[in-house]
């Protein structure tokens, strides 16, 4: 059974229609409600700041390091909203647990700007990491949004001939922004937080005219083969589970080597929270981490 504050969280969702409130900012324009655009410097041992392509680019370590692995980290908020508080929070406990770097981009978003000017500075930032790790040592992990956006980059590397991440981790992934896939209509009454419609919108504003067939914008149309390790965590209740489950059969029949973990009646990126659950998978993602550092 759902732990009890999973059932509470979830039953307050509904009570504030978090649903709609995607809805209401694409009608009012406002996306940054919940933005924290910058990490707390009391979350994390050092936080260093550059610029790539006009945009902020944050790497986030422990005080002595302990890990040679490091994760290009790319946050979700629907291609139009910014790092939360929940995503720093997230981050420092992975670091404290693992003693990681994370370098953590804080990329272009709609509707200003379109998935071209997102995958060139994201690439940009992914080209520096490997002139100072090998790729044995670097992990791509996005929740949401940004790990639809993390395979994505990952098949782009592969195509351009780019060294590949060691492993994929990908939370709670939007897989494919045009939300075709038949299930998710059956899926929809029992997500408490995410609305098709208004997702639909948005990931038209990040395409800006492309086809939302294209797998930069829907990786669950590009390869599988050759990404290196993938591992998906999806909860039962988030309509993006239909196509993480089609993502683990796709990967089944290429050959390619995918860890899934669905959680029952878990909601969408709980892994962030700090629900029991969302603890049990945030353990399952330090073993991910400590077993790359391992087989390096």
């Amino acid at each position: 059974m759902a732990s009890l504050q999973s059932r509470i969280f979830k039953v307050l969702l509904r009570l504030i229609n978090k649903k709609g409130f995607l809805g209401r900012q694409l009608r009012t324009g406002r996306f940054n409600r919940f933005d924290c655009a910058e990490p707390p410097s009391s979350l994390f041992g050092n936080v260093t700041k550059i610029k790539q392509d006009g945009q902020n680019v944050f790497t986030l370590e422990a005080v002595g390091g302990g890990s040679n692995i490091h994760i290009l980290y790319l946050h979700g908020g629907a291609y139009v909203q910014r790092f939360t508080l929940l995503h720093w929070l997230f981050l420092s406990d992975l670091i404290k647990a693992t003693g990681v770097g994370i370098t953590a981009p804080d990329y272009p978003l709609a509707p200003a700007y379109t998935y071209k000017e997102a995958f060139t500075m994201v690439e940009a930032v992914y080209k520096q990491l490997t002139t100072k790790y090998d790729a044995s040592r670097l992990i791509l992990m996005g929740d949401s949004a940004g790990g639809g956006f993390a395979l994505a980059l990952a098949q782009k590397l592969k195509k351009d001939n780019v060294p590949v991440p060691a492993r994929i981790i990908l939370l709670s992934p939007w897989l494919d922004i045009s939300l075709e896939n038949p299930v998710i209509n059956s899926l929809d009454p029992a997500d408490p937080f995410l609305g098709v419609e208004s997702l639909r919108q948005v990931g038209k504003l990040y395409a800006g005219g492309t086809g939302t067939d294209n797998h930069l914008l829907s990786p669950i149309n590009g390869p599988l083969t050759g990404l290196g390790k993938i591992a998906v965590f999806a909860g039962a209740n988030e309509i993006l589970v239909a196509d993480a489950r089609k993502l683990k059969e796709l990967a089944l029949s290429q050959g390619t080597d995918l860890e899934y973990y669905e959680y029952p009646d878990m909601v969408h990126a709980w892994m962030l929270l700090d629900f029991p659950e969302s603890k049990q998978a945030k353990r399952q993602i330090i073993d991910l981490i400590k077993a790359t550092d391992q087989t390096r």
